[in-house]
């Protein structure tokens, strides 16, 4: 690979177009197929009485705002996580509560006013969590579930179908399936009263902020899953004579799955 071209020259030929890219291996193909604008385009001139020079980041084109995208390693598919508007010499912090126990690869990528993406800078990490939890997109929000008493809770979900069955005159009954296909599944945990509250307070804040909302969540738990919920028919299990130090709740909730995950991302982010 050929790097820091200062000059280039051509000399007796004649050509209709000329790009020149960063991901080179130094030899001059010469073909009759035109391209596009890449990432690691420098210049692409088409002799249309105009030349596009320079890429997104290299003050070439207008920016207009960066966008967050996030793959797991073993993918080359990206989600779009977010976007915000380029401002100069301003730093961004973007946390990412919608990832579960992976390996992923995060990109910011520079987009042009003309919506034209330019060569994103990326980092490698890898996410570790236990329990479970419940994500408010719109708030922001978290609820954990992973506290318990006594032995280890366990979570059961199963995949719903809309399985047919038609008897016959034959032997054998006739299975059909309808394309309907969705998991559901209840969680449980403790919740501690603060030393400034009481559980039942604990119980209304959750009410209100979650159960009672009645719109799509986001769940995801230590083991991989990821399901876009919705949730309700909440549970409380509390001491009778509650006080200072024993004054917790135990609540449960089912949960339904309404939606894809790629398809709630993409919602969220505008896409």
């Amino acid at each position: 690979m050929i790097n820091n071209i200062k000059e280039i020259e051509i000399k007796n030929c004649i050509v209709d177009e000329i790009q020149i890219r960063e991901r080179t291996d130094g030899n001059v193909n010469l073909t009759s197929t035109k391209d596009n604008w890449q990432v690691d385009t420098y210049m692409l001139a088409r002799f249309m009485n105009n030349l596009e020079a320079g890429n997104i980041d290299n003050s070439g084109i207008e920016l207009l705002e960066f966008v967050i995208k996030r793959r797991k390693i073993t993918e080359t598919n990206s989600i779009v996580l977010g976007r915000t508007p380029y401002v100069q010499n301003r730093t961004l912090e973007f946390i990412d509560p919608t990832q579960t126990n992976e390996s992923y690869v995060y990109s910011v990528v520079p987009v042009s006013k003309n919506g034209l993406e330019g060569k994103p800078s990326e980092v490698s990490i890898s996410s570790e969590f236990a329990g479970w939890f419940i994500y408010d997109k719109e708030t922001k929000s978290t609820l954990a579930f992973d506290k318990y008493f006594g032995s280890g809770k366990t979570v059961e979900y199963q995949l719903n179908q809309n399985r047919i069955q038609i008897d016959t005159l034959s032997q054998f009954p006739q299975i059909y399936y309808t394309p309907q296909q969705y998991h559901s599944f209840s969680l449980s945990t403790v919740v501690l009263a603060e030393d400034w509250s009481r559980s039942g307070n604990e119980y209304e804040r959750i009410l209100n902020n979650f159960i009672l909302q009645k719109k799509p969540f986001l769940i995801k738990g230590s083991n991989g899953s990821l399901y876009v919920c919705d949730i309700g028919n909440p549970r409380v299990v509390t001491p009778q004579n509650a006080f200072r130090g024993n004054d917790y709740i135990e609540i449960t909730i089912d949960a339904v799955e309404i939606m894809k995950y790629e398809d709630y991302m993409n919602e969220s982010a505008g896409v």
